[in-house]
């Protein structure tokens, strides 16, 4: 595993783990109030906290564990680079729904669930979805392009942090355990929920969710 420099290190078992603990990750992120408690939407959030029940009734089969947000909140503000290599940030993206892909080289589930991901851009990606998968390698940076290029990859645009501030950013605030992890943001901003770990993101479970999620999908 190539760990970012001067960086608090990766730990090899957290990133090989995180499929297995993405139902206490979702605990801890999305599930902040005490049992019984109802947190109070946040205005900002609204029509994320609207769609949550159809989207714990689609979170089933290939994408069971994704977690919805209980009580959504705005994502975090991330910045990295986009296709060009000029800077971007994740607010750029406001007016439509994101599928947030953190991943790195190093990681095997990562390199394992590309070839989804990019399948799900091109069945699903639009004017109102983009798949938005950032690369987080700290060296030998010419090794992501050619790693998508090796998979075959042709419908993802190439974003990546080559300071993984990102990922750092993430796993500091508690919203990120390992790699990869991919959030659903909505057109607002606001975060719809997360999955810890890989998943087949081009099985008819993903499509249905992500359509739902873009406001493309029949209202259940």
């Amino acid at each position: 595993m190539t760990e970012p420099p001067a960086k608090p290190s990766l730990n090899r078992a957290v990133v090989a783990g995180a499929a297995l603990a993405a139902a206490a990750v979702a605990a801890l992120l999305y599930v902040k109030s005490a049992p019984g408690e109802k947190k109070p939407p946040n205005p900002a959030c609204e029509a994320a906290a609207a769609l949550a029940p159809a989207l714990e009734r689609l979170a089933k089969g290939e994408v069971a564990a994704f977690t919805v947000a209980k009580s959504p909140e705005p994502a975090a503000s991330l910045a990295f680079n986009g296709p060009d290599g000029a800077p971007t940030t994740l607010e750029a993206f406001k007016g439509k729904t994101v599928l947030v892909n953190i991943w790195a080289t190093w990681c095997v589930p990562c390199r394992q669930e590309m070839p989804a991901l990019d399948r799900l851009q091109g069945l699903a990606g639009s004017d109102k979805f983009e798949v938005v998968a950032i690369n987080v390698d700290t060296s030998r940076l010419d090794k992501p392009k050619a790693l998508l290029q090796e998979l075959g990859v042709k419908n993802l645009r190439f974003y990546a942090d080559p300071k993984a501030d990102v990922f750092f950013r993430l796993k500091q605030g508690g919203e990120l355990l390992g790699l990869p992890t991919s959030f659903i943001v909505d057109p607002a901003g606001c975060t719809l929920g997360v999955m810890a770990g890989p998943a087949a993101w081009d099985s008819p479970d993903a499509l249905a969710l992500v359509r739902r999620a873009a406001g493309e999908g029949p209202s259940l």
